[in-house]
């Protein structure tokens, strides 16, 4: 009994193994076995043969018979099978149908096997060749990146490189410094709003030329508004690289918008500085926004500040200089007669208070036409001897000019105009006088000595010389 059993549990063991074998065939050729109604699953208790050696069309490891093998798989399974404890036992069978899978996996399982193994190889010695010369291009690379890094190290490194580089660092620290010290200036000037206009319809305008209107006052206090001793037009053309300097004589007879007809220095007394550009814009067509105030106490500092002016007097003028002198000397707090001068002379060098006194002088020549041509004289010699002043000298009379003016224009635009100040000091400087000679003739209006202008004679004057039209 015990016997029987035993038999039946082996013949079940073998008979589950043949199962497995015949659905390991049914996959590798397509053929389905497993439904075989005369197969004898009954085994024969023999041993299998020797490793490698055939049984019934099969060799030792359950293959075909042709089957190729590589030396690693049989190693592999020769291991497999000694940690097994020993060989399987042989299957016997009756059927043919076994032998019918043989031949059939004979003829088509070694090629396939035999391609992919091919085609593998081809694979994997592709793979190989692409990697060797993607490492052989990365280590040739490697040599060119170092070389190229090590050249822009040395360009960066050269003499000429460090050089350049320093001059730009030096150039935008000289830069910044210019700029800190410029608004260092402009900080000291008296800004103050455009009042309303009555006149802007001039035609005499253009983008080329900034007109600007410098007024010298004979107040003696800031806080006066009197009849103004100066009234100059400073024109700069930047397309002739000219600036031109117009002196309007204060004699004119105009008419003064809103005012009726009166001298023309009345127009400050009356209306301010803005009055003052609406009766210039009214009467000559000329387009005049911006102006300069300058007084009494301020033309006095400025010539100072530059270490006075050399100018040529006549014995004339230096006696005529005295009256006005005295006057100054009362408002400046000085002793009686400090400064008069004895004589004339050629190249004199004459201070801030002679140099006004000077300027002031109607009563020597031709009145008041000559004392418009002093006026532009010592204006031309103070921005002559500043270019020769050193730094330190410069520095102050900048800060004496700027804390001494007061002006419509806004920061923006006096900023601009001192930086290109260098530049427009190398422009020529021409001068003229309004009314010329032959467009006026002497008047009386009042009581009052004026000058009566040819106004259209004028304003061709004004545009050809200041526009070049």
């Amino acid at each position: 009994m015990n016997e029987r059993n035993g038999q039946n549990r082996e013949t079940d063991y073998y008979s589950r193994k043949y199962r497995e074998q015949l659905e390991r065939y049914s996959q590798m050729d397509g053929t389905d076995y497993t439904d075989e109604e005369d197969v004898d699953l009954s085994f024969s208790q023999q041993t299998y043969p020797d490793d490698g050696e055939e049984y019934d069309g099969y060799n030792a490891y359950g293959e075909p018979r042709n089957t190729v093998r590589t030396d690693r798989e049989g190693a592999q399974r020769s291991r497999t099978s000694s940690k097994g404890g020993g060989s399987p036992s042989k299957i016997k069978t009756k059927s043919n149908s076994p032998k019918k899978s043989t031949n059939s996996s004979r003829k088509n399982s070694p090629k396939k096997s035999t391609k992919k193994n091919t085609k593998n190889t081809k694979s994997s010695q592709k793979k190989k060749t692409v990697n060797t010369k993607s490492n052989s291009s990365k280590r040739n690379e490697a040599p060119k990146m170092s070389k190229e890094k090590e050249r822009q190290r040395k360009k960066k490194s050269s003499p000429v490189g460090i050089f350049f580089k320093s001059l730009l660092v030096i150039l935008a620290a000289l830069l910044l410094i210019i700029n800190l010290v410029i608004f260092r200036y402009l900080g000291m000037v008296d800004y103050v709003d455009s009042g309303e206009r009555l006149v802007t319809t001039a035609s005499m305008k253009s983008d080329k030329v900034q007109n600007i209107l410098l007024i010298g006052s004979d107040t003696r206090s800031p806080e006066e508004r009197g009849r103004t001793d100066s009234m100059i037009l400073l024109s700069i053309n930047r397309q002739s690289k000219e600036i031109v300097m117009t002196s309007f004589m204060r004699d004119m007879y105009v008419e003064i918008p809103g005012h009726g007809s009166a001298k023309m220095n009345a127009a400050y007394v009356y209306g301010g500085a803005e009055l003052l550009m609406d009766t210039i814009e009214l009467n000559f067509d000329i387009e005049i926004d911006k102006y300069i105030y300058i007084d009494f106490f301020a033309f006095v500092d400025i010539v100072d500040a530059v270490g006075g002016i050399e100018l040529d007097i006549s014995d004339e003028e230096a006696e005529a200089m005295s009256a006005p002198m005295n006057e100054q000397n009362m408002y400046l707090g000085k002793e009686f007669g400090t400064d008069n001068l004895t004589s004339g002379g050629k190249g004199l060098k004459l201070n801030g208070n002679q140099a006004l006194a000077y300027a002031r002088t109607r009563y020597v020549g031709n009145a008041d036409f000559e004392r418009t041509q002093r006026q532009r004289t010592v204006i031309t010699q103070i921005l002559k001897k500043a270019k020769t002043l050193s730094l330190k000298k410069l520095d102050n009379f900048a800060k004496v000019c700027l804390g001494n003016l007061r002006t419509n224009m806004s920061k923006s635009e006096l900023y601009f105009l001192t930086v290109k100040a260098p530049f427009i000091a190398k422009y020529h400087i021409r001068q003229l006088r309004i009314p010329e000679d032959g467009a006026y003739v002497y008047g009386d209006h009042n009581g009052q000595s004026t000058l009566d202008i040819d106004l259209d004679v004028t304003r061709e004057t004004l545009r050809k010389e200041i526009y070049g039209e």
